[in-house]
């Protein structure tokens, strides 16, 4: 992009400005709709539908557990809907729920009756029923393996989110529930979704070819057309590249994303009509096609569009669009085409073959509803009317960074060219100031300050010249760095040494990581969900692995660019403890990332002044070079710390859980044991205690270890509250892979929060006592084993992942050990002495886990599950070997930032951990796919866990 900006002239005429904009038009990214942006609350547990459209077919008792009480995460009157009837196969009770108006609905979430810690009832499955004007009935909503039971809860109080495979479009939803015994029930319920804005209240097609059919359509199905309904076409779902590939969620083939016909049933040309709630102008349509050649499917080559008043008599005249498939190089293209602002209720698209297949996924329009008073003459006009000046657009020219393809700007409208000579004057009136500005930028930096020689090091140079990290924690006045979430504000690195970080070119580059080239299992070839292609490259000297690069996504030029603005530091203040206390988020740096320099690579340091420079030993003088720094203005972008945990919780979330009621444990109950640690926020003891409350809401009374977290007497009341807040956020997350909030000690001081523990404590020491103890006769750990732990943690960081919630310290330390190898995921590691070790402690005494941390977490103090993500994965390293060994233990603290700026700068000097013993080639890979540049390019929890559950199946955990 930069290097076409770079050769348009300076001096250009209005007509050159228009045809250059037009080019640059057609060369943007298109990112398509996908569901994941449509998975908002549509309003039950927030009362955004009113109590009047919550209707049920019966109820026990209308006041206390009427329909009006099924919203989800809410306690009121009895806690829930609870139809009159026990369910069973022979008795069918609903909770129907009135949106008021058509919505696309992708995801639903059920909840029991917790009642206060009274209620006992809640819904194992059950199923939907939903209804919209255009059919006039109600439709049992089906998977694409004709399932139509989904699961429900397993208790009173955890909810439970059911993602519908296949979305629909509903006014009314009605949950039916369901049990093939007696069985009293009671639910929650919420939905989520959005608004239905493409306006298409049916469409008539051709059946589908068996192996690509349509199978969400809900309207009729005759023998050889389809009428009434909507579908896959129009259900905001894209298909994969390859519909041969593997959907990980669904555990499918992704041909089920196609909807498929060939020309040997319909023969050479496929026609589509749509209808929509009005008389509407279309400005485009886009369709969202195949095109594998080798595979007999290609993109249609032509297309007609017809438009309607009523659906009977069409006009004369279509829209004509051809393709240039020999010119497409993408496996699937979204083709747009231009309608010419026509106006009508129905289009109908004639596609014509080019190959014996066409595949679409995804039909959607761009139009305006418009008010028109149909006579006979106007009736006589439109169907008449001609259109001069038609262009038979020979398209088709996509590109891998594009694909997309669209029609021109039609000739003939005047309008049209004028906006496009005023947004082309505009645009190039911006790039001239910009590049102005840049030129004095440079020349200004330029003259500021010379350049030193520049000396690039690697991590196989001399030790000497690694960074020293004994010289950034030298008192200074010039700090840039902030403080973690943990310690004290002030300079992270100082002594007169600011970290100043540019863009790096280029996405992975030349940094690779290991894969197994050795010979591998027929299973693995055939059954990893995650196998992708790769290169089959010479081992290394000390290990089976050689480099090579493993494909996650189906973009891969998302892995060559990185734009600065991409990682963004998250700096957030709150005070605690002390009013003069101010704390920030865990990151190594704050950073401004000045503008890529356009000859050499960014540095890692800058120099402040030339006697500081003088000053600084030999080693870190040649090492890097002095640069100005070129200071940009940007919005920090805040995000809530927790007090007590190392978690990032949402802020929204926070305000939403406020109303929460906490389990109230009295301190006298409470059995100190051990001190663990502590923090700023106060002490961490392993305790005893009894009559902790289980996921089935019954106390028991045997007797448990629990952690404690005590806030510092006198802290404040505010401080507090923020505990209280955050405390009540992580009460509400349960999740049977998570250390839950179990209680809390609220009505004298100090303030206690109570978590839960487990009987084998951490997963270090656990493997640690276990791989002592174990002999060649009777293992007591083996691979399955530790594959079903890291199966576990999977789940739970699903969970968190879901909820919006960032661990930040996701390690092996924090994982806790039940009986059965069950396994919980905690938060506490950060304050136990005995994990000292694992973090760098700056001046400011923040805790950082260096090495488990992604690039982006160290470097720029970003965040997300993506990182988490990077974490996982070290964990895993972690858990294969045994937790005998930190990750990267070869390298020094230095070195280990040394090596995360490698990875920012996309050098290719990267280095990744190395390969444990006997690791499976498709556990490396894994670890691979979660160590990508890119945190978009790194897996969901959501695929991991599918991938990890499909690797353990079988296994049978007995301890």
């Amino acid at each position: 992009m930069d290097k076409r900006l770079a050769m348009i002239p300076f001096a250009l005429s209005s007509k050159s400005v228009y045809y250059w904009l037009c080019f640059l038009l057609t060369i943007i990214i298109v990112q398509p709709a996908h569901t994941k942006e449509c998975r908002s609350q549509l309003g039950m547990e927030f009362s955004k539908i009113p109590d009047h459209r919550i209707t049920a077919s019966s109820s026990y008792e209308v006041k206390s557990v009427g329909p009006q009480n099924a919203r989800i995460r809410q306690e009121k009157n009895g806690g829930a809907w609870c139809p009159k009837a026990q369910i069973s196969s022979e008795v069918r009770e609903y909770l129907e729920i009135d949106l008021d108006e058509d919505h696309l609905v992708t995801w639903t979430e059920t909840q029991g009756r917790w009642g206060n810690g009274q209620g006992q009832e809640f819904t194992e499955a059950f199923t939907v029923e939903y209804w919209r004007r255009s059919i006039g009935r109600w439709v049992e909503y089906k998977d694409s393996r004709e399932g139509r039971v989904l699961p429900g809860n397993v208790n009173t109080y955890l909810s439970v989110n059911q993602e519908l495979e296949l979305p629909f479009v509903a006014s009314r939803i009605r949950f039916v529930p369901f049990s093939a015994h007696p069985r009293t029930v009671c639910m929650r319920v919420e939905i989520y979704g959005c608004p239905w804005e493409q306006s298409v209240v049916n469409y008539v097609a051709p059946r589908a070819d068996t192996e690509f059919e349509d199978v969400s359509y809900d309207g009729d199905l005759a023998r050889s057309l389809m009428t009434g309904g909507l579908g896959m076409l129009t259900d905001s779902l894209y298909g994969a590249d390859d519909f041969l590939q593997f959907d990980l969620q669904f555990h499918k083939p992704l041909s089920k994303r196609w909807v498929g016909w060939s020309n040997d049933s319909i023969g050479n040309k496929l026609d589509l009509v749509f209808e929509f709630n009005g008389f509407r102008m279309f400005k485009e349509v886009k369709i969202h096609s195949s095109h594998i050649p080798t595979r007999d499917v290609k993109v249609f080559s032509m297309a007609l569009i017809y438009v309607s008043l009523d659906g009977d008599k069409w006009q004369e005249w279509p829209i004509k669009f051809s393709t240039k498939s020999e010119a497409i190089k993408d496996t699937a293209v979204n083709i747009t085409i231009n309608l010419k602002s026509r106006v009508g209720r129905y289009i109908k698209i004639c596609l014509y073959f080019s190959a014996r297949w066409i595949l679409i996924s995804e039909v959607s329009f761009e139009s305006e509803l418009v008010a028109a008073n149909i006579t006979e003459g106007l009736l006589s006009q439109f169907y008449t009317q001609k259109e001069t000046g038609y262009e038979l657009r020979q398209s088709g020219d996509t590109t891998h960074a594009r694909k997309e393809v669209t029609t021109g700007p039609s000739p003939g409208n005047s309008t049209q060219t004028y906006v496009g000579l005023v947004t082309g004057s505009l645009a190039m009136t911006v790039l001239l100031v910009a590049g102005v500005a840049v030129g004095l930028a440079l020349k200004r930096g330029r003259q500021k300050v010379a350049l030193l020689q520049f000396k690039q090091a690697t991590l196989g140079a001399p030790k000497q010249q690694s960074i020293n990290m004994k010289h950034l924690k030298n008192g200074s006045k010039t700090a840039v760095g902030s403080s973690s979430l943990y310690g004290r504000s002030g300079a992270m690195l100082t002594g007169g040494i600011g970290i100043g970080i540019g863009v790096g070119g280029g996405g992975i580059g030349g940094g690779r990581v290991g894969g197994h080239v050795g010979h591998e299992s027929e299973d693995s070839d055939n059954s990893s969900v995650y196998h992708e292609p790769y290169k089959r490259l010479p081992s290394g000297k000390n290990h089976d692995y050689a480099p090579t690069t493993f494909l996650f996504k189906k973009d891969v030029s998302a892995l060559t660019t990185s734009k600065s603005s991409e990682y963004t530091d998250f700096t957030s203040v709150g005070s605690f403890g002390q009013d003069d206390v101010k704390y920030s988020s865990p990151s190594m740096y704050t950073l401004n990332p000045p503008p890529p320099p356009s000859t050499r690579p960014p540095l890692l340091l800058q120099q402040q002044s030339e006697q500081l420079n003088k000053s600084l030993p030999a080693n870190l003088h040649n090492y890097y070079a002095a640069i100005d720094i070129i200071k940009t203005e940007r919005k920090e972008q805040h995000f809530t710390p927790g007090v007590f945990t190392c978690m990032k919780l949402p802020e929204d979330k926070q305000d939403e859980c406020s109303q929460t009621s906490l389990y109230e444990i009295s301190r006298n109950r409470l059995r100190v044991i051990e001190k663990l640690g502590e923090g700023n926020f106060g002490m961490i003891h392993l305790c005893e205690t009894d009559g902790i409350p289980e996921y089935n809401a019954t106390s028991t009374f045997h007797k448990r270890q629990v952690i404690v977290k005590s806030l510092r007497r006198g802290c404040g009341e505010q401080n507090k509250q923020d505990v209280m807040r955050e405390t009540k956020c992580l009460y509400t997350v349960r999740d049977p892979n998570l250390a839950r909030i179990v209680g809390v000690c609220s009505p004298d001081e100090p303030l206690c929060i109570i978590q839960e523990y487990c009987e084998y404590g951490d997963l270090p020491s656990f493997l640690k006592v276990q791989t002592t103890e174990s002999t060649e006769a009777h293992p007591t750990i083996n691979y399955g084993c530790l594959l079903y732990f890291a199966t576990q943690i999977a789940s739970g960081m699903k969970h968190l992942e879901g909820k919006g919630i960032v661990h930040r310290d996701l390690a092996a330390r924090n994982c806790l050990v039940g009986k059965n190898y069950s396994l919980k995921i905690s938060d506490h590691a950060l304050y136990c002495s005995q994990y000292d070790s694992d973090y760098y402690v700056s001046d400011t005494k923040s805790r950082l886990p260096i090495r488990w941390m992604s690039w982006e977490s160290l470097l720029l103090g970003k965040y997300t599950s993506k990182s988490d993500v990077w974490s996982f994965a070290v964990t895993l390293w972690e858990i294969l070997m045994f937790c005998s060994h930190q990750p990267l233990a070869e390298l020094t603290n230095e070195q280990v930032v040394e090596n995360a700026n490698h990875m920012y700068l996309a050098n290719g000097k990267h280095r990744y951990a190395e390969p444990p013993p006997s690791c499976p080639r498709e556990m490396y890979e894994i670890m691979a796919e979660c160590w990508k540049r890119g945190d978009s390019d790194r897996p969901k929890f959501s695929e991991i866990h599918l991938f990890l559950q499909r690797k353990n199946l079988g296994y049978i955990p007995v301890i």
